[in-house]
């Protein structure tokens, strides 16, 4: 019965099954190198974008934003965190950014970045009001830790782009 099973599964008869798992894995492996590979590339794109929303002409247009990809994992997310503060290291402005990855349901990674830490601290005691239970910790200015739902994540969009910014009213 398994092996029957497992030769619809795998299209091939019970003799070449091994070779086909071996196979399905290797193309799992390269697959997932992809995946890393890409989501690497697409980072700096993001955090560029996240700064066109901030900064226009060396000058400050709003000061937050927020960013969620469903699809993303937590390096993806700390990656996007660090090019954004790259990108807005010259900015004296307070600004932040919250940047969420995984799916709704099920939470994911979350960072928060700006250039003021009393601003990110009170940023995020609100986005565990708003996102339930989140855990992490801050170093260098990034808060870096995981969500465990983002169901809420339309209501933080809205109030993050439309949000005067200072330590009373972030987020």
């Amino acid at each position: 019965m398994r092996d029957k099973k497992l030769a619809g599964l795998l299209s091939c008869p019970p003799e070449t099954q091994c070779e086909a798992v071996e196979r399905l894995v290797k193309q799992g492996k390269a697959s997932l190198k992809t995946l890393k590979s890409l989501r690497g590339q697409l980072a700096p794109l993001v955090a560029q974008d996240l700064c066109n929303q901030l900064v226009t002409q060396g000058e400050i247009q709003c000061q937050n934003t927020a960013y969620h990809c469903e699809d993303g994992d937590g390096p993806f997310a700390s990656s996007v965190g660090s090019e954004l503060a790259k990108l807005m290291a010259g900015i004296n402005t307070k600004w932040l950014a919250v940047v969420a990855s995984g799916p709704k349901v099920d939470g994911g990674a979350l960072v928060v970045v700006g250039n003021d830490e009393a601003i990110i601290i009170d940023a995020v005691e609100r986005l565990k009001l708003l996102l339930g239970t989140c855990k992490g910790g801050i170093s260098h200015g990034t808060w870096r830790g995981k969500a465990a739902s983002f169901s809420q994540l339309a209501k933080l969009n809205i109030s993050a782009q439309s949000l005067a910014l200072d330590s009373s009213n972030v987020l």
